[in-house]
């Protein structure tokens, strides 16, 4: 599907770290398409039938990528249209990308691929906290719809129509001072507030949405912090299921059950064989979570009690990343060389 398009003028495929892909990103579908996106910047939509609808590369369209690690951040088809966060760098980073780079939300035709806009996001933060891998998330609070982007030091809330600013709100990172936070945990939505997740054991920060301008810290809910914390991630983006937040710790190798409070009602320790990098996902009661080498648990969501594990990868898989998918009353798992279907 992907064009192998090479940028810049060294011949060379787009940053390809050796622990990524270009199919990093999750496909997007409604009754019309599958859309799908590729580290490299092709954008490729495809009819139920599997034939080709359109297609459009964004580095072509919009200049090369500026990151550290492979672009991954995957799209968002909302209302007829696919947004994508691009938040970059402004600097080359192995002789990939250009000076001043911009970052921006992206919003194109899900019907054709046509540009609806393209608005610029600025941000204090420096070097890679410049850089965020997270999906930008809607949400309809009030009478406001609005498209949460996270990345870059600071959370932000956007006008689907235009990406005009509605608020924004930061940081995790005081006076910007780490400048090696690239973020990748997504914004989570719940109870009226949205959580963002500092990287590398920073705070998980929860803020009550509907505000306007720049807010302060009187619209946080509540805020997670500390070495000894078990509540945070670096990788993993947070879950919010049955009326609470769940948080799955890749850094303590724990999971924590939180309320509108901030308060865990119970927080469980996870095998250390392996890391665990894929989100939660909430199904049946359950939470279902899998781990690099594919080992997949269920925990009864009220209780935290883990009620079985199932082995679902080879002996030497290691970087299954992939979050278990819940629909029509079956579970989808994707290992480094499978695709199972787990139903009653």
């Amino acid at each position: 599907l992907h064009s192998g398009y090479r940028p810049g003028d060294k011949g060379e495929a787009t940053w390809l770290h050796n622990r990524s892909n270009y199919a990093s990103p999750s496909p997007v579908a409604d009754e019309n398409q599958v859309i799908f996106f590729f580290g490299n910047g092709d954008l490729v939509a495809l009819t139920p039938e599997g034939e080709p609808a359109w297609r459009k590369n964004l580095q072509q369209a919009y200049g090369d990528f500026c990151f550290q690690w492979t672009f991954s951040a995957s799209p968002t088809l909302h209302d007829g249209r696919i947004y994508i966060q691009i938040l970059q760098r402004d600097q080359p980073v192995g002789g990939i990308g250009k000076a001043d780079a911009e970052s921006f939300l992206l919003a194109l035709d899900a019907s054709n691929g046509e540009e609806i806009f393209r608005h610029v996001r600025p941000s204090p933060a420096r070097r890679e906290s410049l850089e965020s891998y997270a999906t930008p998330i809607p949400v309809s609070h009030g009478d406001r719809e609005e498209i949460l982007v996270v990345g870059g030091d600071v959370i932000s809330g956007h006008d689907p129509a235009s990406g005009k600013e509605y608020w924004r709100w930061g940081t995790w990172n005081p006076d910007h001072r780490e400048e090696w936070w690239r973020l990748v945990p997504s914004p989570v939505v719940g109870k009226g507030m949205v959580l963002a997740c500092g990287p590398k054991g920073a705070p998980v920060v929860a803020v009550r949405l509907g505000g306007e301008g720049d807010l302060n810290d009187e619209h946080v809910a509540w805020q997670k912090e500390g070495r000894a914390n078990p509540v945070t991630t670096d990788v993993p983006t947070p879950l919010f299921y049955q009326d609470a937040f769940f948080v799955l710790s890749d850094l303590r190798n724990k999971l924590s059950r939180l309320g509108a409070d901030g308060e865990a009602a119970w927080t469980i320790d996870l095998p250390r064989d392996w890391k665990w990098r894929a989100s939660p996902t909430g199904a049946d009661g359950r939470l279902w979570l899998i781990d690099h080498n594919g080992n997949m648990i269920a925990i009864d969501a009220a209780t935290g009690e883990t009620q079985f594990r199932a082995e679902l990868g080879n002996e030497d898989d290691d970087g299954i990343r992939a979050s278990v998918a819940a629909a029509h009353g079956a579970l989808f798992v994707r290992t480094n060389s499978s695709l199972i279907c787990i139903a009653r």
